[in-house]
C-alpha cells in the first residue's frame, strides 16, 4: 500500500523482491521490474561507469533516471571478461501497466535500448522479470493482440501461452486438452519414479543400520601411506543438502575422512565441558578450546558459533579440505565431532603461539623472533602455500592468509592453519571469482577487494604482507603510527628502494648484527609479493626457491665464520658500487648463490650464480642420462623457477632499484 507523501520514507523498510519507490513518489513499498544484462567490459572497467549505465537505461526505457538503479555487478562466472549487472526498474505507482511492463520487456530484447558501445560495448539480455511478462528468454517473434486493455502475446516460451496481468484466461483457453496416450506416460513415469526412490530409500536405511555400532578409524588411519598421491587422504562423500532447510546432520553423516570421530562427550571431557580457561582465541566462525584427549594428546578444538546453512558449509569445507591435505608446514586435522548439532574440529595443539603475537602480541618481550627464526618461519609458511597451490590436489586457495594464522612449534617450525576460508582453486582459464570478499582488512589483494577476483596470487600478496611483518615488526594496519604511515603496504614501497630506506625500515628490536644482505633480498622477495598489478607477482613456488637460497646463504655465512674463513660466501656489496647519488645497490648478474634440495631432509649443495639464474641456458640438477629431476615447490628446490622469478624482478625493476630496490655482486676478489 502506497502510503502517504508526507511521510519519512527512510522509516519504511521493504523486504524483498520489493523496494522503495523512487524520489518524488508517495512514500511505500514496489515491485521492481528485475533486468540483467551481461555486458561486454570487464569488471573493474563497468564500475566507474554505473551512473552513466543507468542514464542510457532510462533514456532507452523512457523513464525517469531516479527509476532505474544498478543493484550488483560480477564477472560472468564463464567469461571473466565480461560483466553481469543486475537493474531494478521501479514502477512510480503502485506498479507498472501492462502496456509499459510488456513494451519495456520488448525494448530490451529487441535491443532497443541504445547502450553506448564505446563504453560498455556489446550487451545481451539475460532476463526480464515482472508479473504476467512472458519468459525469458522469448520464443520466436509472435503476433500481439491487446485483452481487456493489456498486451498479450500468443505465444511464449517453448510455445506455451502467457498470460499477462489482467488477462482474462477463461477467454483464451485452448479447447484441447492433452491426450490420453500423453496422460498414461505421465502416469507411468511418475509411477517408476515413486518405485526407485522408495528403493533407495530402503538401501540407505539398512546401510545406516550397518554402520551403527562400528568402531571408528584407529589413529594410524590418521597416518597417510607415504605412496598415496598428495589429497587422496579422504573427502567428505554424499549428497550436498538439497534445500536450506535440511539439518545440518544430515548431510555430514556419510563422512568417511581419515579423520577420527568424536562424540559430544569426548570433546566436552577433553576441554573441561568448555572452560573458559581453556578458550585459546576466537576466530570468523570457530571459537578454539585447548584440550587433552583421554590418551593424553594435547588437542586445539575449533567449534563453530554459528549453527546457519552457511556456517555449515564453511564447516564442510574446511573437514573435507583438510582431511587431504598432508603437509609438515599445515596443521594436522586429528579428528572431528558432528554429533547432534555440534560443529567441532580437533586439531594437533601447536604450542608455542602464532607468529602475530611474537611480534606484536604478549610473547613479543618474553619470546622475541630474532632473524634466524624470521627467516625459518618465512621460508616455511611458503612452504605451506606453495603446496596448498601447486602440489595439494585440487589446488587450494587460503584467501585469509596472515600472521594469526601462522602458528609455530617449539623451535619455532610454522604451521599454516585456519582453512575455514579456504576455496579450491581452478585451472588457469577459468580462475575462481568469488561472490563475496573475504578477508582480513590489510592483508586484502587490491584486485580482490575492487573486484572479487580470487587468484592463487591473491595469497602471494598476503604473503608479502606477512613479509613486512617479519622485516619490519610493524602490523598491517596500525593507526597509532604517524599520518601517511598507517598502513604498512604504502608506507614500505619507497623505502625498498634504497640502502637507507632498508636500513629506516628494519624491525628496531633485531638489533644492528642482523645481515643486511639478507634483509635486502628478503625486502626484495616481499616487494615482489605486494606488487599492485597480478601478474608482476611471483608463484609462492617460486618464493620457496628464492628464500631457500637466503637460507643457504645464512647458513654458509655461519660456516665461513666458524671456520678460517677461507671459504668464499655471498654477500651483499654495500661498500663498493653503491651510487652516492642514488644510495642504489649494483647490479645481481655475477653474484654466487649455493643451492640445495632443501625440505628432503637431505641437503646437496651446489653453486649456482646469477648470472646463470638470468641465462636461458643455466643448467642445473642435470641427471648423468641427461634428464631434468623435477622437485615439488613446496620440498626440494626447483631452479627453473627461481630462474624465472630473479629474472621478472630485475625485469620489473629495470635493471635498478627503482622498482624492488635489491642487487646483488660478489665481493672483490670472488671468482
Amino acid at each position: 500500500m502506497v502510503c502517504s507523501l508526507f511521510l519519512d520514507c527512510s522509516a519504511i523498510v521493504c523486504t524483498e523482491p520489493n523496494t522503495n519507490t523512487p524520489p518524488g513518489s508517495p512514500c511505500g513499498c514496489v515491485l521492481p521490474m528485475q533486468v540483467e544484462l551481461r555486458l561486454s567490459v570487464a569488471l573493474y572497467t563497468f564500475f566507474p561507469l554505473v551512473s552513466e549505465l543507468a542514464e542510457e537505461i532510462a533514456a532507452g526505457v523512457f523513464m525517469r533516471q531516479s527509476q532505474v538503479r544498478i543493484m550488483g555487478a560480477n564477472a560472468a562466472s564463464q567469461e571473466p571478461e565480461k560483466t553481469i549487472v543486475l537493474i531494478d526498474l521501479v514502477p512510480l505507482g503502485e506498479k507498472f501497466d501492462n502496456t509499459t511492463a510488456f513494451l519495456t520487456y520488448q525494448r530490451f530484447w529487441g535491443k532497443q535500448v541504445v547502450i553506448k558501445n564505446s563504453f560498455f560495448g556489446d550487451y545481451e539480455v539475460i532476463y526480464v522479470n515482472y508479473p504476467g511478462l512472458p519468459p525469458s528468454p522469448p520464443s520466436a517473434p509472435s503476433s500481439i493482440t491487446m485483452i481487456d486493455n493489456g498486451p498479450y502475446s500468443g505465444q511464449g516460451n517453448n510455445g506455451r501461452a502467457i498470460h499477462p496481468l489482467g488477462v482474462d484466461v477463461h477467454k483464451n483457453r485452448h479447447k484441447h486438452g492433452l491426450s490420453g496416450s500423453v496422460i498414461a506416460i505421465i502416469v507411468l513415469s511418475a509411477s517408476v519414479a515413486v518405485v526407485l526412490c522408495s528403493a533407495v530409500a530402503w538401501v540407505l536405511l539398512f546401510k545406516k543400520r550397518d554402520c551403527i555400532g562400528q568402531p571408528v578409524p584407529t589413529q594410524a588411519a590418521l597416518v597417510p601411506s607415504l605412496a598415496r598421491p598428495p589429497g587422496a587422504a579422504g573427502s567428505v562423500v554424499g549428497s550436498a543438502p538439497s534445500s536450506a532447510s535440511l539439518s545440518f546432520g544430515s548431510s555430514i553423516a556419510t563422512y568417511t575422512g581419515s579423520a577420527k570421530t568424536f562424540s559430544t562427550a569426548d570433546i566436552e571431557r577433553a576441554t573441561d565441558n568448555f572452560d573458559d580457561s581453556r578458550i585459546l582465541g576466537e576466530g570468523g566462525f570457530g571459537r578454539v578450546y585447548s584440550g587433552v584427549l583421554e590418551d593424553g594428546t594435547k588437542v586445539a578444538v575449533k567449534v563453530l558459533k554459528r549453527d546457519d546453512h552457511q556456517g555449515g558449509r564453511e564447516f564442510l569445507a574446511e573437514v573435507e579440505m583438510l582431511s587431504r591435505l598432508h603437509h609438515r608446514n599445515l596443521v594436522k586435522l586429528i579428528g572431528i565431532c558432528t554429533e547432534e548439532r555440534t560443529r567441532c574440529l580437533v586439531y594437533e595443539l601447536i604450542p608455542n603461539g602464532s607468529v602475530e603475537s611474537h611480534l606484536h602480541g604478549a610473547d613479543k618481550e618474553t619470546a622475541p623472533l630474532d632473524w634466524g627464526a624470521r627467516i625459518k618461519v618465512a621460508l616455511g609458511a611458503a612452504r605451506g602455500l606453495a603446496y596448498l597451490h601447486e602440489d595439494s590436489s585440487p589446488r587450494v586457495i587460503h584467501r585469509d592468509f596472515k600472521s594469526s594464522n601462522i602458528l609455530l612449534e617449539n623451535d619455532f617450525t610454522p604451521k599454516v592453519s585456519d582453512f575455514g576460508l579456504a576455496r579450491t582453486a581452478m585451472d588457469e582459464e577459468n580462475r575462481h571469482i568469488s561472490t563475496r570478499v573475504m578477508g582480513t582488512f590489510g592483508y586484502v589483494a587490491p584486485e580482490y577487494a575492487m573486484t572479487g577476483h580470487l587468484l592463487v596470487k591473491s595469497d602471494v600478496y598476503s604473503y608479502g604482507v606477512v613479509l613486512l611483518e617479519l622485516l619490519t615488526g610493524r602490523k598491517p594496519v596500525d593507526m597509532s603510527q604517524p599520518p601517511g604511515q598507517e598502513n604498512l603496504v604504502a608506507w614500505a614501497r619507497p623505502l625498498l628502494t634504497s640502502k637507507e630506506g632498508l636500513e629506516a625500515m628494519i624491525d628496531p628490536s633485531l638489533g644492528s648484527d642482523v645481515p643486511f644482505d639478507s634483509v635486502a633480498k628478503v625486502a626484495a622477495i616481499a616487494s615482489m609479493c605486494v606488487q599492485p598489478e597480478v601478474s608482476h607477482r611471483p608463484f609462492m613456488g617460486e618464493v620457496v626457491q628464492a628464500l631457500k637460497l637466503v637460507c643457504n646463504e645464512c647458513d654458509e655465512t655461519k660456516e665461513a665464520g666458524s671456520k678460517s674463513g677461507s671459504q668464499e660466501d655471498l654477500s651483499l656489496d654495500l661498500d663498493t658500487g653503491v651510487s652516492t647519488a642514488s644510495g642504489q645497490l649494483p647490479d645481481p648478474s655475477h653474484a654466487h648463490f649455493p643451492v640445495s634440495t632443501y625440505g628432503s631432509g637431505l641437503d646437496a649443495e651446489t653453486g649456482l650464480s646469477v648470472s646463470e639464474l638470468f641465462s636461458t641456458s643455466a643448467r642445473f640438477g642435470r641427471q648423468p642420462s641427461g634428464s631434468f629431476r623435477r622437485y615439488s615447490s613446496s620440498g626440494p628446490l626447483r631452479t627453473g623457477r627461481a630462474r624465472h622469478f630473479w629474472q621478472r624482478m630485475r625485469r620489473n625493476s629495470g635493471g635498478s632499484l627503482s622498482e624492488h630496490g635489491i642487487m646483488f655482486r660478489l665481493r672483490p676478489g670472488s671468482n
